[in-house]
């Protein structure tokens, strides 16, 4: 039995590595075995849909209904929120007649957060309330907490914030009270791996982090900073999941960020912005960046790189449609005085009509949460002002015909693009021709430059056996690969090395390298049909590349057409074939 479990083992370690699962092996693993291999690539959207998918059907095929809803589960996991929200919906339908103590409040609780992901707060909020009542019916404690913390936040930001404070305070109780951990351990399936002593340090952070939130909001600034402190005191010693450290680290950064500001600290909160610059590697923390570097430039006088900052911050929120907070406000009526002040007509209407959609939101999520608050809000002004504002657009139109020769322009301008995209797309598709009718497509020179050098022969044939190894073991393929690294591992210094590839792979080091890995996504996406699935920051990332702009500008830099122009030619010819 144990050679055969080893056997297993080493199949499943190879298919990993491989990036394709066996059904075979799937079948023969346990069902905590599956659940554990969904944890570990969940991110891989295919790999986790196969897992959870083998799970499912071994469950239908029971007939265990609580292990369908886990299958159920883990589906809602891994699509986009409609989808995702389908699934929670069998989940609920499926358990809604049984006593457990997870199900169907599960379902409900991954509703909310789905359409807290599109931005329909009320129905996140109504879907929150349902799995807190049942988590108290069914004495969840753990579910407790953790849909506590987003009643918590919806509150804090768009409701009465003092009751949000009084509902924190009792979480707070509830967390550190010896129900919660007596029934934390009985919540959990049996077989799951917890590493308990993580999650209590989670719970913490949680609480502290829903304390500077209540603070914050309440504009009670010195108890924001005291637990900010506490967070960040707390954060520095959690070592467990990553993305919940980096999230909890991120929020107590902006949190301090923020809480400066209100206490009009701009040059202590350019301090940390000029640092938060090298750390934030996501678009929702990009925003909060433009937006807070946009508000403390304009208040240090520096208006116009202000202005600018707080553009950018717009054009994430409307490239990725994130949903916006009652504080974001100010960035349109930010922007909207500074092209009132530049009397740009155009401009204004741009931010007007912005100003009124999101009140327009605003007035939603306070009817539902506070309708006291809605009085605030002066949309009738803003649109009486938006007409004016239209109006005298209309009496200049009358006197010149510029906006005649606008629409010419950019009607010329259009054609002009439509023709060099057209003439752009030939010259792509002539070169995909000529690439695919090559054999080989080689980075490694077959001659080496014989080009003097004053290091000796034999430091030299050493340094390019190593680099041969290097290429054909693909070990280029690693983000983390530096000058010094390679050096060291080939027992040489780096300027040796530096030299040998400048002289006989005639390239700069990170030309070498970013040459190999164009060149095996190349062969790959050529070769693999399944690569070509993946997203092209996907198969950046597996060339190693840190993202996908710097894959595509060296890809083209290498073949002359981009890797998206790439693939779609090469799924043409897949297709026919």
């Amino acid at each position: 039995m144990k050679p055969t479990y080893l056997l297993i083992c080493t199949l499943l370690s190879f298919t990993i590595q491989a990036q394709d699962f066996s059904e075979i092996i799937l079948q023969k693993m346990g069902d905590e075995d599956l659940l554990t291999l969904f944890n570990k690539v969940d991110s891989d959207s295919i790999k986790a849909e196969k897992v959870a998918r083998v799970y499912l059907n071994r469950a239908r095929k029971q007939k265990d209904t609580i292990k369908m809803a886990r299958g159920y589960d883990r589906l809602a996991r891994i699509f986009n929120p409609q989808k995702n929200i389908m699934f929670a919906d069998s989940i609920i339908h499926l358990t809604k007649n049984i006593d457990n103590i997870t199900y169907p409040a599960l379902g409900y609780m991954i509703k909310g957060i789905e359409y807290s992901k599109m931005g329909n707060l009320v129905l996140a909020n109504k879907n929150d309330i349902i799995t807190y009542d049942l988590a108290v019916k069914n004495k969840n404690i753990a579910h407790q907490i953790f849909i506590s913390d987003k009643l918590i936040s919806a509150k804090s930001y768009w409701g009465n914030k003092r009751e949000a404070l009084e509902m924190q305070k009792e979480r707070h109780n509830l967390a550190n009270s010896k129900d919660y951990y007596k029934g934390l351990r009985t919540s959990v399936r049996k077989g799951a791996q917890i590493d308990f002593e993580d999650v209590y340090l989670e719970n913490e952070i949680s609480s502290i982090r829903n304390f500077v939130l209540c603070y914050t909001n309440l504009k009670i600034l010195d108890s924001a900073t005291i637990y900010l402190n506490k967070g960040f005191k707390k954060i520095y010693k959690y070592k467990g999941y990553k993305n919940f450290r980096d999230d909890n680290l991120s929020f107590f950064l902006f949190s301090s960020l923020e809480i400066d500001f209100y206490k009009k600290k701009y040059k202590k909160s350019l301090d940390t912005i000029n640092k938060l610059s090298s750390l934030v590697y996501n678009t929702l923390d990009l925003k909060e960046l433009h937006f807070f570097k946009g508000l403390v430039l304009v208040n240090l006088g520096k208006n116009n790189e202000g202005i600018l900052n707080l553009k950018k911050a717009d054009s994430v929120f409307t490239e990725n449609k994130f949903s916006i907070k009652p504080y974001h406000r100010l960035m349109y009526v930010k922007l909207l005085e500074h092209y009132t002040l530049k009397n740009n007509i155009n401009k204004q209407v741009i931010y007007l009509n912005k100003l009124i959609y999101v009140d327009s939101i605003f007035k939603i999520n306070f009817k539902y949460f506070d309708p006291a608050i809605i009085k605030n809000y002066e949309t009738p002004k803003l649109i009486k002002e938006k007409e004016k504002l239209i109006a005298s657009l209309k009496q200049e139109s009358k006197k010149s015909n510029i906006i005649t020769w606008l629409i010419l322009s950019v009607l010329g301008i259009s054609l002009f693009c439509l023709w060099y995209f057209y003439s752009k797309q030939q010259i792509y598709k002539k070169r995909f021709n000529v690439l695919m009718s090559q054999n080989k497509n080689k980075v490694i020179n077959g001659e080496r430059k014989r080009t003097p050098t004053e290091m000796p022969k034999n430091i030299i044939n050493n340094i390019i056996e190593h680099l041969e190894h290097f290429e054909v073991q693909k070990k280029y393929l690693s983000q983390e690969i530096s000058l010094q690294d390679m050096a060291t591992s080939f027992n040489t210094n780096y300027k040796y090395l530096s030299k040998v590839i400048n002289l006989y792979k005639e390239k700069r080091f990170p030309n070498y390298i970013n040459d190999l890995r164009v060149v095996y996504a190349f062969t790959e996406l050529k070769t693999n049909t399944k690569f070509r699935k993946y997203t092209i920051k996907a198969i950046a990332k597996e060339c190693g590349f840190k993202s996908a702009e710097s894959f595509s500008k060296c890809f083209y830099n290498k073949y002359r057409i981009y890797p998206s122009f790439y693939l779609k030619q090469l799924d043409k010819s897949t297709f026919k074939q």
